[in-house]
């Protein structure tokens, strides 16, 4: 097949979206060639801004234009990636074959809520805080809080199978969704709700696909009423396995709290500040110039410190040495992470956990007495609510905090991974075990269920040069999702498998990829769909070479 010109493509989808919906500037294609995935974060220290730019981005404002792009890239072989906010961080929207991505957006109404069957009908490029936004001024919630939710969007939601921290109580976004309208590669339309009898559950076929078999266009959803009350609490624990078993004991008890979160004892320090008994001391103190970074807005010192009294024209003249000495520190400790994780485990700092309950009054009263018996039980010690309340106040800051240590050349990841009780202090261990000497690790506990719960691991990395980062960087994710499937660990929670995550598939499913390659060629028989993501077309594949049939048949 000849391949279509740059400029034919171009015209053929400015006769679709407008020209005023069409980019080919390179602004759009840098902003484009990546989401927040670390390692993208990487190839721009280095200078490269876009390794891998889409041919051009249009944003379609409906179903209709959508199936026609894709009629048109499916029929000429042109790779399309479908993208929502951006904001995922497994390298689930780079356009490693380029070709056209589509912004969806302009798909941002609430089509319809209905109180009495509680449910919401929205198009999937409508903000995650918009659509809870407009629900609670209807006096209902979709109970759907992701860290991301201020910049993520309805659709990637549901690609990715999100999770929000309010999980254990309301389910993720697979257990809220009751039905999708998906544009198909070949431009067709698949309304999931008109399921015939003996028919696959296309629904939830498609929620995670991350963009490989169609696009997400529309969703009807559950919503529960706003609740009466609200209660947070926090408990210590001593060591890390009681606080585990107290966690296990409030699930499987039937309880239904909003947040159930341990942290252990590196992310306690980290999170939450020394213990009010706990003086500073050298072993401490690397982790508060950590701490300190990320936790106020001019990477200074602590927000809750008190300011010291020096005077103005002369702290305006110490600021710059006083940041200096500070990144030099921490750039100094993540290069050496076994010592600091051995300092990290000397430090004395208890356990943290965060529990809540929301709804009636009366019921989250006996759920939280219940609850406390049971964790007090297990060795937990009541902290009071201001740790809880303040953890609700601050939840999503972690999100906006990150940047400042790619600022200093390194790195910081993320990995939400998930097991059953019985295997989860293993899987911990087994991940802290072979990140350890080459990361600084913490982990906290969250998104807890009757039979087990996600581990979400933090780790950072440093490197002088950022080409040596990068395959440093490399390294850690190959021995992270090692131990993840050798402790019978799922490796991906609720962030999705996008690049990052991929090559650890086979590991993880063995021989039930057959089934997703036969749905994949039955659906997407050229692999125009987001090639290159999700699973491997191999069980040997190099991430950010990886990718389907489709190659890009747009030529300049």
């Amino acid at each position: 097949m000849a391949r279509v010109s740059q400029a034919e493509l171009v015209r053929v989808l400015t006769g679709i979206v407008g020209a005023d919906n069409l980019s080919t500037s390179r602004p759009d294609k840098v902003a484009y060639s990546a989401d927040f995935w670390p390692r993208a974060q990487i190839w721009k220290l280095a200078g490269e801004v876009e390794r891998y730019p889409p041919d051009c981005v249009v944003w379609p404002k409906d179903t209709a234009e959508i199936t026609q792009i894709l009629a048109y890239c499916h029929e000429h072989l042109i790779p399309v990636v479908p993208f929502g906010g951006g904001s995922g961080v497994c390298g689930g929207t780079v356009p490693i074959r380029g070709g056209v991505v589509i912004d969806v957006k302009r798909l941002r109404r609430v089509l319809a809520v209905d109180p009495v069957s509680l449910t919401v009908s929205a198009e999937a490029g409508i903000n995650g805080q918009h659509i809870e936004d407009h629900l609670n001024a209807a006096g209902l919630t979709l109970g759907h809080f992701p860290s991301s939710i201020m910049c993520s969007t309805l659709g990637g939601w549901l690609a990715a199978r999100s999770a929000g921290q309010f999980s254990s109580r309301y389910g993720k976004i697979e257990d809220m969704v009751l039905g999708l309208k998906v544009a198909t590669p070949d431009g067709a339309v698949l309304d999931t709700a008109e399921r015939a009898p003996g028919a696959p559950d296309w629904t939830q076929l498609i929620v995670g696909s991350e963009g490989t078999l169609g696009v997400i266009t529309e969703a009807v959803l559950k919503v529960q009423p706003l609740p009466e009350a609200r209660r947070l609490r926090a408990y210590r624990f001593r060591h890390l396995a009681d606080g585990l078993k107290g966690a296990r004991a409030v699930m499987q008890a039937g309880l239904r709290p909003i947040v159930l979160r341990l942290y252990d004892p590196f992310d306690s320090l980290m999170a939450f500040g020394k213990d009010p008994e706990q003086k500073t001391s050298p072993r401490t103190r690397p982790f508060d110039a950590i701490r300190s970074l990320l936790s106020s807005p001019s990477g200074g010192a602590h927000d809750d410190a008190p300011a010291k009294k020096v005077p103005g024209f002369l702290a305006k003249r110490l600021e710059p040495w006083s940041k200096k000495a500070k990144h030099a520190a921490i750039t100094t400790a993540l290069s050496a992470p076994t010592l600091l994780n051995r300092l990290a485990q000397a430090a004395p700092s208890p356990c943290l956990m965060i529990v809540g309950f929301e709804g009636p009054a009366e019921a989250i009263h006996a759920d939280a007495i219940a609850a406390d018996e049971l964790l007090t039980a297990c060795g937990g010690v009541d902290a009071g609510a201001r740790l809880g309340e303040s953890w609700l106040e601050h939840r999503y800051a972690v999100s906006f905090k990150q940047s400042r240590l790619y600022q200093l050349g390194a790195f910081v990841d993320t990995m939400e991974v998930a097991t059953t009780w019985d295997r989860l202090e293993t899987l911990y261990h087994g991940v802290r075990s072979a990140l350890s000497p080459h990361v600084f690790i913490m982990a906290h506990f969250s998104h807890a269920y009757r039979e087990g719960c996600s581990i979400y691991f933090t780790f950072a990395g440093y490197r002088k040069d950022a080409a040596r980062l990068e395959q440093h960087y490399e390294r850690v994710w190959q021995l992270a999702t090692d131990a993840v499937v050798a402790n019978g660990g799922t490796v991906s929670h609720h962030h999705g498998v996008g690049l990052s995550k991929m090559a650890a598939m086979p590991r993880e499913h063995g021989e039930m990829l057959r089934v997703w390659r036969a749905l994949k060629d039955a659906i997407d028989p050229h692999g125009v769909m987001n090639p290159g993501k999700l699973f491997p077309d191999t069980t040997e594949v190099a991430a950010g070479s990886a990718g389907g049939a489709a190659r890009s048949m747009v030529r300049s």
